[in-house]
């Protein structure tokens, strides 16, 4: 649980009792003479929240986040949460003046067990289930080979055999290249082929190419040629339109034998309309059907198309290397020769350098049905966004992810016969897989060598009746050289761990009850501390996270100093023997915890003092609120690298912790002399220090830019 935080000493049931004296001994004496309990207790610090770092991977995801990703940024949750904990303080204090402590104890425990589970589950987990077995690459021999086009799923793809020569040859293969379906020669036009690679898109009468001198229909299932037009042409489409709506072509031609269509072709960044009168190039470069022509925005290049397809029946989705849109199909021409602007649902561009460096269309991450594709683009600048595509041509941005490095190149293909796709990103020099709709990191790297900004990716995968492999094979080809990896399915059943999570919890709670010594209240104190910082500590930014932590200490001071409620409350804890704090005994010992105040004239209650017996209590709020701003560090700073092989963020983290325990360091110089203390003020201030000092160090300016609102 989140409570707020209170240090102070307190005696064992073994303790002696002794009257209140003043204490004559100086401020060094009582610190030495509390080593031992300060330094367990900063031990135990220590471990939670490197405990609480561990486990955070495994909660670093959008749908495990309290608020979603949305809310991260958003400060009014965080004063929900601090609402939450006062509505909790107000409602335990009053059961306990009402002599109802049976409610506070049951209660607690059941927000303890769950709380536990959050950090049993995952060490559990890495316990029990085995890693991933890496990936290893292996170099093919290749000649010049081009994959030109990869089918929805991965397994699908087109490639051509040294495109830019005389001697080209268009291939389908199947199962990751392991069968090839036909293959098909293309002949230029004219001799010499030009400088135009091969390209390719799929309309429902089969398969269309364009090589830059001329438009090619094949059919689908077995390559032979159906149509051609001898049209210069970067890339081919066909329009299907009903009977009814459209009665003739561009040039005023009948549809013959329900040849119901309208031919297409990309040159540079015009669309164009192939008459069907005369559909070849005319000497001076006028054609027939001038008027449908449509002109694309600036930064479309139809030289270097990543991606099109035909969406529905009256839009085709196209991506180049700085724009992607959805166009609509013209159905008739305009007044004018000059040519008017496409007409889309939707596009996006790209200014500057930044390109897209990838495409990849089919079921979003996770998504089990086929009736809703999207379409992945990844950037230079690794940014990857998906968006949601209807055949009405509607389209809705869907997942978004953000790497620091370059993206190479994106593939949706199922990993492990999962029965969904997962997302294959090339960043920089790796690898990574992406599982599911939670878009959760399998732990598997490989580094990709290359000096190619654009990598292409096909799988094998791993359940295939008609294949001859049991593992599945990733081909990977940048610049005409390919590579393979081949890998084993990795599915992890985690029914187990679960099981085994929740008889662990059940387990500490009927000890703890049984039997609450000093080491029980900790090991489950530890457990719930850390669950507790990492499932907050990833859903806020570090703003947020420091507003919540001056919030929470101007409240801890008041509630110690002013209300004095939180002594109270720490009093009511300690007799039932929860697991809210920490004990670090001075020694030893065998006795439950109990708390002993006497009251002076003052009004305020003090401990006991006994040295040789003392036990020193800390709230896990003072552990847990300094550890939220670690794991928020770990989780939303720019992944960028440090020293030793350690990212950044982790070094941030890490001096977050440092900066809290020196403020630690200074909150026991008055707890040595058994001054009850409010721990938020010092242990919040010391950590909030040390990760504007660490962000500063580590990272920059861009540690500190986060967008927060308040909803």
């Amino acid at each position: 649980m989140s409570g707020d935080g209170f240090a102070a000493k307190r005696r064992s049931e073994e303790a002696v009792k002794t009257p209140v004296k003043e204490n004559p001994r100086s401020l060094l004496a009582d610190l030495k003479g509390q080593a031992g309990s300060m330094a367990g207790m900063a031990g135990m610090f220590i471990i939670t929240i490197l405990l609480a770092m561990k486990i955070q991977p495994f909660y670093d995801r959008d749908e495990l986040r309290a608020f979603g990703a949305e809310g991260a940024t958003k400060a009014g949750f965080v004063l929900l949460e601090l609402i939450f904990i006062f509505i909790f303080t107000a409602l335990i204090i009053y059961l306990a003046r009402k002599n109802m402590q049976r409610f506070i104890r049951w209660g607690v425990l059941g927000v303890l067990w769950i709380a536990m589970l959050y950090a049993l589950i995952p060490l559990t987990q890495m316990v029990l289930v085995p890693d991933a077995p890496p990936l290893t690459e292996t170099s093919m021999d290749t000649s010049e080979a081009y994959i030109v086009y990869v089918d929805e799923g991965g397994s699908d793809f087109f490639f051509v055999d040294d495109p830019l020569s005389d001697n080209v040859t268009l291939r389908y293969v199947g199962n990751g290249g392991e069968v090839e379906y036909w293959s098909h020669d293309v002949v230029p036009e004219i001799e010499g082929n030009g400088q135009n690679p091969v390209q390719i898109s799929r309309t429902a009468d089969g398969i269309i190419m364009c090589e830059g001198s001329q438009w090619i229909l094949l059919d689908a299932e077995d390559g032979t040629q159906l149509d051609d037009h001898g049209r210069d042409c970067h890339v081919g489409l066909r329009y299907e339109w009903d009977s009814g709506e459209m009665d003739e072509t561009c040039d005023g031609k009948d549809p013959e034998d329900g040849a119901v269509h309208q031919d297409w072709a990309i040159e540079d960044n015009r669309l164009e309309a192939i008459p069907m009168i005369n559909d070849g190039d005319i000497s001076g470069g006028i054609y027939d059907c001038q008027d449908w022509r449509r002109d694309f925005p600036a930064p479309f290049d139809g030289t270097n198309v990543l991606f099109v397809q035909d969406i529905g029946t009256e839009h085709f989705l196209i991506v180049s290397e700085q724009w992607a849109g959805m166009v609509e199909y013209p159905t008739a021409g305009h007044n004018g020769n000059a040519g008017a602007n496409i007409t889309t649902t939707w596009s996006k561009s790209l200014s500057g350098s930044e390109v897209f460096t990838g495409a990849t269309y089919g079921a979003a991450p996770g998504i089990n049905s086929s009736g809703q594709d999207s379409l992945v683009l990844s950037t230079s600048s690794g940014h990857i966004t998906g968006w949601e595509i209807g055949d009405d041509g509607a389209v809705e941005e869907g997942l978004s992810m953000d790497l620091s490095g370059e993206i190479r190149g994106i593939l949706l293909a199922d990993c492990c016969s999962g029965g969904s796709n997962d997302l294959w990103v090339i960043e920089d020099d790796h690898l990574r897989i992406f599982m599911g709709s939670s878009l959760g990191e399998m732990p598997r790297s490989l580094e990709i060598g290359g000096d190619y900004s654009r990598v292409v990716m096909a799988l094998h995968n791993v359940e295939n009746n008609e294949s001859d492999f049991d593992d599945g094979i990733l081909l990977i080809e940048q610049g005409g050289s390919w590579s393979s990896v081949r890998y084993t399915a990795h599915i992890s059943d985690y029914t187990l761990t679960t099981i085994v999570s929740l008889v662990l919890a059940i387990t500490l709670l009927i000890v703890l009850i049984v039997q609450p010594q000093w080491y029980v209240i900790n090991t489950v104190g530890i457990l719930v501390g850390a669950g507790t910082i990492t499932m907050l500590g990833v859903s806020f930014v570090p703003w947020i996270i420091i507003l919540f932590m001056v919030l929470a200490a101007v409240y801890d001071a008041w509630a110690v100093y002013k209300s004095k409620h939180m002594l109270e409350l720490a009093d009511t804890m300690v007799n039932l023997e929860l697991p809210v704090m920490l004990v670090a005994p001075q020694k030893p010992m065998h006795g439950r915890v109990r708390s002993e105040f006497v009251r002076p004239e003052d009004g305020v209650p003090h401990p006991k003092s006994n040295l040789s017996q003392e036990s020193m209590l800390m709230g896990l709020g003072d552990v847990i609120f300094p550890g939220l701003l670690c794991i928020s560090a770990m989780t939303w700073l720019p992944d960028v690298s440090g020293p030793m092989g350690f990212s950044a963020p982790i070094w941030v983290a890490i001096g977050t912790m440092i900066g809290s325990l020196i403020g630690y360091c200074v909150l026991m110089t008055y707890v040595a002399r058994g001054r009850p203390q409010a721990g938020l003020p010092l242990l919040n201030g010391g950590a909030i220090i040390g990760y504007f000092i660490s962000a500063a160090i580590f990272i920059g300016s861009s540690a500190f830019v986060f967008n927060v609102s308040l909803f």
